[in-house]
């Protein structure tokens, strides 16, 4: 099923009710809703954080198939950044060593199964899986 959505914060419960709904009519289990939905709202909010001006919408794409869910975020007019190659994050340094940013991927790229990035003509494309076939 797919949506799009305004580019503001103020979109995220429309995001998570829009999944929600999917996910729930798929018949999908907490253990995988919970880092789906948290995988989504990380990857919606940097996509409204680093381009606060731009007036496209983000297009959401979410699917159940065989326990399998399937999200692809489409976002469009925006430079490359490849979340698949984000910088490692050392969560094991202080909080005064840290250097900000990152985590959030670095979450994402270990609770979701697969995830791909694809970039062409200015537009940004970021799918994941999360679930196993029964």
């Amino acid at each position: 099923m797919q949506k799009s959505f305004d580019r503001s914060i103020d979109s995220i419960a429309s995001v998570y009710e829009f999944t929600e709904n999917v996910l729930a009519s798929g018949d999908v289990g907490q253990d995988i809703r919970f880092p789906v939905h948290l995988a989504m709202e990380e990857l919606f909010v940097n996509m409204v954080h680093y381009y606060p001006d731009n007036t496209h919408d983000i297009h959401v794409d979410v699917s159940v198939n065989d326990g399998v869910v399937s999200v692809t975020m489409t976002d469009h007019n925006v430079d490359p950044f490849d979340v698949t190659q984000a910088t490692n994050v050392d969560i094991d340094a202080s909080l005064e060593e840290r250097t900000p940013g990152g985590l959030g991927l670095h979450l994402i790229q270990r609770m979701v199964d697969n995830l791909e990035y694809d970039w062409e003509d200015r537009r940004s494309t970021i799918r994941f899986t999360k679930g196993t076939k029964d």
